[in-house]
């Protein structure tokens, strides 16, 4: 045990020195106590190399920060209430000294405590007393558990285990770039694009710690903090508070006219409302605002701007419709009524088929065929028979999916303050714009970010891992929104206060967060990680001595690095229909038969987008970009995907090839073998939709539940971002009370042994029926593919030529254009090894042949 052991002998000894504060000179003793346990600990590190020894000195540094002391190659790591149980108190004194030998004790054999539960238990109860003896058993294993089981851990485990559910697969890019953060250097995590509200930073949060087994704390809105529920668990996971003006905007009393950098106030209280740095805020029409920053308060009615009031023009980006789906939605009280009448029909009708001694069970029944009609009628109306429950959100690919990821904008300047949405972009501002008629405004007070950015530079002075959304706010567009200086700011601030020439190791991460379909349940996730950033020191002078104007260009530096980091790691499209495209070009490419991985989805993607923007002006691009919209529009049209087109002259009713020299050969296939697989499939799907129907009745109240609130979320807010998660909120707070409800119901009605199955047995064989779902939606969409061949075989046809044809001119351009160049060559061997590059040759042959041309000539 080494470190452990002294670590133990250590804290003991200055336990007792520090114990004899009475009398003169007792703060002297103090010290040299704390002197004595750092330079114990740095011979420590010597002793045992670039091993991290654990001490229990967690009251030594403030707020049990790690310390780095570099003694040789040795580096050291004391944790204090980071890594701690509950029961993490100062001692000071005689009277915490047998807390202190009770937790020695328990540091080496805490495990026999359980012991001596059961053994209680077992006695207790022998003695004719079982509840007691539970009771004192499950007394003495608490204990046990709030001293071992770190609060943090707790909640990221449970949160970890959520989003494990809600995503199919989570996958890494670039997790190689992460080796150079093992020497416990402080990081910043920035990640774009901010999508998914509080699940981005989870599914972050879980990548990191697998990864490289680090907590990130991340930067969290003051305003979030604050709620009661979600606060709680921020503050367990060590959350940093962030004030923003956005948050505190409040309506200012009276109104204003301006001229020229004068605001004169009529019936204001600019004195008790307005303080300087503050934003002055006026809406001069729907989509034109106009805002200054105050300088100077002079009376309740007179106030000095820093200069001309600045008029801003909102140019809204065009929306997909499938965008506003919630506002398509029932509202919730037409739901409520749909549900009630729903509800009063099964009540009515279930008594007929079900024994009046099983009245728990007919109420239970009513209740869940209740929500599943419901929620099939609210989806229904809300996104069309396609996204309709019953067909497990259908369409996740062919129709517009989102990524909320894209090509970043140049920076230039300070973050907006002038509250607008951050999923719209500013354009048109004019320097001078007076106010001649008497207008409301509204007030964005200045917030003093010193006290967070002092809290932030000491936690990466102390090698401490932090996380931040440098955009300023969650959005929904194809874009990564212009970057805030925050990042810049404090990184910089940083390593201001290093001596020059010797600046603390402080890594920038860049992050991408790339979805399919974030507001999904059970999609995928993409996380790519970029090379890691490291701040020059001529940046870091500029910004130490330089001036205003020179600490801004030490920022934009910064920023434009960042900005270069996350626009290599996510995908860059100007919009939602573009990005589509480039997802059916990679489709396209990819041979027959060839099946990738997450990771390299994104990445072949990645390429196709990067490429774009070179060749996009090549007449033959223009033309198979035509085609290739043209494709997807069929896709959409029929209902069918890209994979079951591949497998369409297999299933054919009657294939048409070409034989050597162009002379046309016709294959029949009988009828019958077509016909049989869709009755199969037919068949097998109905068997799993009856096997699977009990389980998708018992969570369909928590399905309804969280659609509708997340609807409602986010027509509050007007932001897709907000709707994933709400689902996992309202998912995690209502299927534990359905869980206890039916447990009640099934014991009230059929006995203790089937309440008691219920409640062990439940969450596994949902968990099961959660899998065969998916396979069972798999089968029910393949059935659009076969029921199209049935009915319209050449429409299948000539989708199937179409997409060979696209298949081969795709490839041509790859050998002519090289396309795919911006592959990074780890990507690129990656797809080597599924042979994703070596059909360019066969095609070209496979061409040779068709035309009837030798292929040496050729």
């Amino acid at each position: 045990g080494g470190g452990h052991s002294c670590g133990s002998l250590l804290q003991s000894a200055r336990s007792d020195w520090c114990s004899r504060s009475e009398g003169k000179g007792w703060r002297q003793r103090r010290k040299k106590a704390s002197l004595l346990s750092s330079t114990t600990a740095t011979s420590l590190s010597s002793v045992f190399g670039s091993r991290s020894v654990r001490l229990g000195l967690g009251s030594i540094e403030k707020g049990g920060a790690m310390v780095a002391d570099r003694h040789g190659s040795g580096q050291i790591q004391r944790r204090g209430s980071d890594d701690a149980g509950f029961f993490n108190w100062k001692r000071r004194g005689k009277r915490y000294r047998a807390y202190t030998q009770m937790r020695a004790m328990m540091q080496k054999g805490g495990f026999l405590l359980l012991w001596v539960a059961v053994g209680l238990d077992v006695i207790i109860s022998i003695m004719g007393h079982p509840i007691a003896g539970q009771a004192l058993s499950a007394s003495i294993v608490s204990v046990y558990l709030l001293y071992t089981i770190s609060l943090r851990r707790l909640v990221c485990n449970f949160w970890f285990t959520v989003i494990d559910f809600f995503f199919r697969e989570i996958s890494v890019g670039g997790e190689t770039k992460l080796e150079a953060l093992r020497d416990g250097r402080a990081t910043i995590f920035c990640v774009a694009p901010h999508v998914n509200q509080f699940i981005d930073p989870i599914v972050v949060m879980k990548v990191v710690a697998e990864q490289t087994q680090r907590h990130v704390s991340w930067m969290t809105a003051a305003k979030t903090m604050d709620r009661k529920y979600i606060g709680a668990f921020a503050k367990a996971l060590k959350c940093i508070p962030v004030a923003r003006p956005d948050d505190m905007i409040f309506k200012g009393t009276g109104t204003l006219t301006v001229e020229g950098d004068k605001v004169t106030g009529h019936g204001t209280k600019f004195e008790s409302e307005v303080q300087k740095g503050a934003v002055i805020k006026v809406v001069l029409s729907k989509d034109v605002t106009a805002s200054g920053k105050v300088l100077l308060v002079h009376s309740d009615t007179s106030i000095s701007l820093s200069g001309p009031m600045r008029r801003t023009v909102r140019k809204a980006k065009p929306v997909h419709d499938l965008d506003k789906s919630y506002n398509r939605a029932l509202s919730p009280l037409l739901t409520i009524l749909v549900f009630a009448s729903s509800f009063l029909v099964c009540v009515i009708v279930f008594p007929m088929f079900i024994p009046g001694r099983f009245l728990m069970l007919e109420y239970m029944l009513s209740f869940q065929v209740s929500c599943l009609s419901t929620h099939l009628i609210y989806a229904t109306i809300r996104d069309g028979i396609p996204h309709s429950a019953s067909l497990g959100e259908y369409v996740r690919d062919n129709l517009i999916s989102y990524r909320g990821s894209g090509r970043g904008k140049k920076q230039g300047g300070d973050e907006a303050k002038d509250g607008t949405d951050a999923s719209t972009p500013l354009a048109d501002e004019e320097e001078h714009c007076d106010i001649g008629d008497q207008k409301p405004y509204t007030i964005l007070p200045f917030v003093d970010q010193s006290e967070m950015f002092e809290q932030v530079h000491e936690a990466l002075l102390s090698g401490k891992t932090i996380g931040i959304f440098p955009e300023g706010g969650t959005h929904d567009n194809t874009e990564v929104l212009p970057l805030k200086w925050g990042v810049s700011v404090m990184v910089l601030g940083a390593l201001a206060r290093c001596p020059p020439g010797n600046l603390a190791p402080i890594s920038i991460v860049p992050v991408g967060l790339n979805y399919f379909a974030p507001h999904k349940f059970r999609s995928t996730v993409s996380v790519d990680f970029g090379d890691p950033i490291q701040v020059s020191e001529e940046l870091v002078n500029q910004f130490r001595n330089g001036s205003k104007e020179e600490k801004q260009e030490a920022n934009k530096g910064v920023i434009d690095l960042v900005l270069h980091g996350l626009n290599a790691c996510t995908l860059q499209a100007k919009d939602v229909r573009t990005l589509q495209l480039f997802r059916t070009l990679r489709r396209l490419f990819v041979p027959k038969g060839e099946r990738l991985s997450v990771t390299d989805n994104v990445a072949l993607t990645q390429g196709f987008a990067y490429g774009f923007d070179r060749i996009k002006q090549d007449p033959k691009v223009k033309e198979v970009m035509t085609r290739v919209s043209e494709y997807s529009d069929m896709l959409l049209q029929y209902k069918v995907r890209d994979h079951q087109v591949q497998r369409f002259r297999e299933s054919s009713p009657s294939k048409k090839r070409n034989g050597v020299g162009g002379a046309a050969k016709t294959e029949e296939l009988v009828p019958k073998g077509l016909l049989s697989l869709t009755l199969i499939r037919l068949i097998t799907a109905s068997i799993l939709c009856l096997l699977l129907l009990p389980w998708w009745l018992c969570l369909a109240p928590a399905g309804l539940v969280g659609r509708v609130i997340s609807d409602v979320q986010a027509k509050k807010v007007q932001k897709m971002s907000v709707i994933g998660t709400w689902k996992v909120l309202m998912a995690t707070a209502v299927i534990p009370l359905l869980h206890a409800g039916y447990t009640m119901c099934f014991w009230s009605a059929l006995g203790q042994v089937a309440g008691l199955g219920w409640l062990f047995f439940a969450p596994i064989c949902g968990l099961i029926a959660m899998y065969s779902t998916e396979d069972s939606i798999r089968i029910l969409q393949s059935l659009n593919g076969l029921w199209l061949l049935l009915r319209q075989s050449d429409i299948g046809q000539k989708l199937y030529e179409m997409r060979e044809e696209l298949h081969k001119q795709v490839r041509e351009l790859q050998e002519e254009q090289h396309w795919l160049d911006s592959l990074d060559k780890k990507t690129r061997s990656s797809l080597d090894r599924v042979q994703v590059f070596q059909d360019t040759t066969n095609v070209t042959d496979k061409l040779a042949l068709e035309k009837g041309v030798d292929k040496k000539e050729q």
